[in-house]
């Protein structure tokens, strides 16, 4: 507080010190009862101050000779309580000077303009006119030159007349002066004055533009852009009251309400954006609730100016400059707190402040003096723009150096990100071909038992690793927040069981036993993925092992209820430099090729299924604890869908033959793809790119194109659209296509089904699966197949309406848990469908549909299957009034469904 005092006492000090300077510069000779002497020569413009003759409503005529008043006023100064007329600023007058300056001298003069309506002569000749000067407020036309007009030359000695009228601000009469001088000496203070104001208005106007590009650049960045704006409106404010270069484009007369509200708007919209400039640059010092308070006094101010008449709206001067010099006062004591913590920002600002603070305290002071009419608090603006305009500086050039360093770390993260994807399709391409291959020689009757064994042995190792690669890519989905989690009924003691089995060899050759604490737990089920279960129990027991130390314990619990709770203990101690960044990516600790992704990932994957992971290190060891949502109406595994139809040999043996072109960059995904189809009826060609394929198909149409999404030369989706641009083209008959990728999100089978396929499968493909879409497509094409879509409305709930016995689903006990959140899911579904008809969406029905059809299928709701389907084939060309009625007969079904539960064998037993 000692401080602040010295500071406020210092700024005070100033003000008096600048006061009596700013009112004692250039005094010029008084007018004394109307009479005004000069000396000769003059060498600068002098001011024609003092007392004028005055006469209230009466325009004196100008030809006079001799002083035509017997009142006098003094000038420069508001008329509104001079003695000699009623008190306040509205009325009309003449005010009138003798000039005496040596005979045989020529002098002119500077018309200055009044804050209203104003006419000057000079020896009987109009030589100024500001507006039209009336009796009335109808007759009276206030206006504003667009420049300070100088007169020409007149023979000493001067008569002035000038004519007078306000109606239209809270001071009238004679408020700004006339300066006197020979003409190349007004000419040459005006130059100078012109290029002084136009040094500052350049000065506004740059750094303004300059904040107002870097927040183009950088639109995160919102400081540059108030600080800009606040240039901005600081060089309108400072034209306005000065050399009004900004209005030379204009007509030489402008209206003086207009130019008021720009001169008020400009000032009110500065002060705002300086508070908010500050705010931004000291977001802790500075309170919220004090510039709420002061931009909310802003904004009705200019609202006053926008609505009330300058008349009214200009006595808000005195008390807006009062809370300009009070904010700048808490400005300034904000700006020394935070300077005494060591602020170096602080401390430039503060000595910006310090001028802003010493113009505006003396503006005020001489708002209503009898002194030429300056304005302060543009040259305090000016030199305090340079200090948010270093700070800015200073903070722009540390964020961008800090961006820098975040953008090459973000391209190199993104460069592992793009080879661990290419890695991913690259392992998984020939993984495909291995499982298919396995399964081939699976299914091939001639191999012996030791063979078969070998083979199955072979299957699993492949699924595992194509476990391992998917889980890389969801680890990539969960950093990245687009994972969608299937979740599924997962038996946590299992999990945990299996995982010590699976590491006991590993612990052994650490020397570490693993002590399982929880027998007594039968079941513990959580809702969630098998495999990110089963990762992050393995990555915890791990480390476990690796921080133990030889012949030390590693115990696991695991304690169940509305939260399923597990613990990892094992007896060595994180580092005090790791214990605080433990689950931080890339760090890692006490481990030769750790890499620091095993417990980030951890967390990753225990945060996707609503779970958390924490960590306790001390003296006793350290312990960590994963915590699972406890099983409540959990969802059936979604492999159930897949199942849904097993390909039969008497459709087979049915169908025609059918040519297929089988497209693949890779060799064994051809070879394997080609052996799923049987001959007859397939014949399968194949084409190892896009461009290989469209000349393929240029030479013998297919009736089936199965074909990989990335290839070299001309990727899937290019080739599905030409394939379908042909058939619009050239009447080409309707080729069925079959897109398959290893990518398994939403947004690659989106953009399969966009481009014109018909079904989108993931790698690796099962030959059941693959023959049954084959079978789907077969049946989807038959005469009749999608009649009952293109009937007019309504022809769903007519025709196609469900029975009665269709209302009642009977599902084995065991579904008895999770089939009320199976069935919710699917009353989601139907409201996501209805929600894609109401918007047009049609391919987003499409793919919400098929999804639907086989989830529906596989628990035996074939009533809404069927629709589904319906749904599905129609959404391309179907009115969407149609779409709309068979949305809603689906929502409707399945809100009446009812269900029984029937006891399975098991349950019998």
């Amino acid at each position: 507080m000692r401080r602040t005092s010295r500071f406020v006492t210092c700024l005070l000090g100033l003000a008096l010190v600048l006061l009596p300077a700013a009112g004692a510069q250039a005094r010029p000779p008084q007018a004394v009862q109307g009479v005004l002497e000069l000396p000769a020569k003059l060498q600068r413009p002098v001011a024609l101050e003092g007392q004028w003759g005055f006469a209230w409503e009466r325009f004196v005529d100008p030809d006079w000779e001799r002083l035509p008043t017997g009142g006098f006023a003094p000038v420069p100064s508001s008329w509104n309580g001079i003695a000699g007329k009623p008190s306040g600023q509205d009325g009309w007058g003449s005010y009138v000077l003798e000039v005496n300056c040596p005979a045989g001298e020529y002098l002119a003069v500077e018309a200055t303009g009044q804050r209203t309506a104003s006419r000057l002569f000079i020896n009987g000749i109009e030589v100024a006119r500001h507006g039209r000067p009336g009796p009335s407020a109808l007759e009276s036309w206030a206006a504003v030159h667009d420049r300070v007009p100088v007169t020409r030359e007149f023979a000493c000695p001067l008569r002035l007349t000038l004519h007078v009228s306000n109606f239209d601000h809270r001071a009238g009469g004679f408020v700004r002066p006339l300066w006197a001088a020979p003409a190349d000496v007004l000419d040459r203070a005006r130059e100078a004055r012109i290029a002084q104001h136009a040094a500052l208005l350049a000065a506004y106007l740059l750094t303004g533009a300059v904040a107002l590009i870097f927040f183009v650049a950088r639109r995160r960045e919102r400081i540059p852009l108030a600080f800009g704006l606040f240039c901005l409106a600081m060089a309108v404010y400072t034209d306005m009251i000065g050399e009004r270069l900004f209005l030379r484009p204009l007509p030489a007369q402008i209206a003086w309400s207009a130019y008021m509200r720009a001169e008020y708007l400009s000032w009110l919209a500065a002060m705002a954006l300086f508070l908010l400039t500050l705010r931004g640059l000291f977001p802790t010092e500075i309170a919220l609730r004090v510039v709420r308070v002061v931009l909310t006094l802003l904004g009705l101010a200019a609202g006053a100016v926008l609505v009330l008449p300058p008349a009214v709206y200009s006595h808000l001067v005195l008390p807006g400059q009062a809370i300009a010099v009070a904010v700048g006062v808490y400005l300034a004591v904000a700006m020394l707190r935070s300077a005494r913590q060591g602020g170096t920002d602080a401390r430039v600002l503060l000595a910006g402040m310090l001028a802003v603070l010493a113009a505006q305290a003396l503006d005020l002071l001489l708002i209503d003096s009898p002194s030429p009419d300056r304005k302060f608090v543009t040259f305090g603006f000016a030199l305090f723009l340079l200090s948010p305009a270093v700070v800015i500086a200073r903070r722009m050039s540390a964020a961008l150096n800090a961006e820098e360093r975040s953008r090459t770390l973000e391209e190199n993260a993104r460069l592992r990100e793009d080879v661990e994807r290419i890695s991913r399709h690259d392992l998984k391409t020939p993984l495909n071909s291995i499982l298919g291959a396995a399964r081939l020689l699976h299914d091939d009757g001639r191999l012996a038992p030791d063979q078969q064994e070998l083979v199955g042995v072979l299957q699993r190792a492949g699924l595992r690793m194509l476990e391992m690669v998917n889980l890389s890519l969801g680890l990539f989905r969960m950093e990245t927040g687009s994972y969608e989690l299937r979740p599924q009924v997962v038996n946590l003691r299992e999990v945990v069981s299996r995982v010590l089995v699976d590491l006991h060899a590993y612990a052994e050759a650490h020397r570490v036993a693993l002590h399982w604490a929880s027998p007594e737990v039968a079941a513990a089920h959580v809702r969630g993925e098998e495999l990110l279960c089963y990762s992050i129990v393995a990555n915890l027991v791990k480390n476990a092992i690796e921080a133990a130390g030889a012949d030390r314990q590693v115990t696991v619990s695991l304690r169940d209820g509305d939260r399923v709770v597990l613990t990892v203990q094992n007896p060595g101690e994180v580092p005090p430099e790791i214990a605080g960044r433990f689950f931080d990516k890339y760090v890692t600790g006490r481990k030769s090729g750790g890499t620091g992704l095993g417990t980030y990932s951890a967390r990753l994957m225990a945060r996707a299924q609503q779970g958390e992971l924490r960590m306790d290190t001390g003296y006793g060891g350290t312990t960590l604890t994963l915590t699972l949502p406890a099983l409540k109406g959990a969802l059936p595994a979604p492999a159930a869908a897949a199942a849904a139809e097993n390909p039969q040999d008497d459709w087979l043996r049915a169908l025609p033959a059918r040519d297929v072109l089988l497209v693949d960059d890779d060799e064994f995904t051809r070879l394997v793809t080609s052996r799923m189809l049987p001959s007859p009826p397939f014949h399968v060609t194949t084409a190892s790119n896009g461009h290989a394929a469209t000349e393929a198909m240029g030479r013998r149409w297919p009736h089936y194109l199965l074909l990989d999404m990335e290839m070299p030369l001309r990727g899937g989706i290019d080739t599905v659209r030409w394939a379908r641009e042909q058939e619009a083209t050239r009447q080409r008959p309707r080729c069925r296509v079959i897109m398959m990728s290893g990518n398994d999100d939403e947004g690659s089978a989106a953009r399969a089904l966009q481009s014109g396929a018909d079904r989108f499968l993931v790698k690796p493909v099962s030959r059941e699966r693959l023959l049954a879409v084959v079978r789907e497509l077969e049946a989807a094409s038959r005469p009749g197949a999608q009649a009952d879509l293109f009937q007019p409305a309504g022809a769903l709930e007519t025709h196609g309406a469900p029975r009665a016995d269709d209302e009642q689903v009977v599902i084995d006990a065991e579904w008895a848990e999770v089939f009320p959140g199976f069935l919710q899911l699917q009353r989601e579904s139907a409201e996501a469908m209805a929600g894609a008809v109401s918007d047009g969406r049609r391919e987003e029905l499409r793919f919400l549909a098929h999804r639907a059809y086989g989830a529906l299928g596989a628990m035996g709701l074939h009533w809404a299957a069927r629709q589904s389907r319906i749904l599905e084939y129609g959404a391309p060309g179907a009115s969407l009034d149609e779409l709309e009625e068979g949305v809603r007969a689906l929502r409707e079904h399945l809100d009446r469904l009812r269900v029984e539960y029937r006891p399975t064998d098991s349950a019998q037993r």
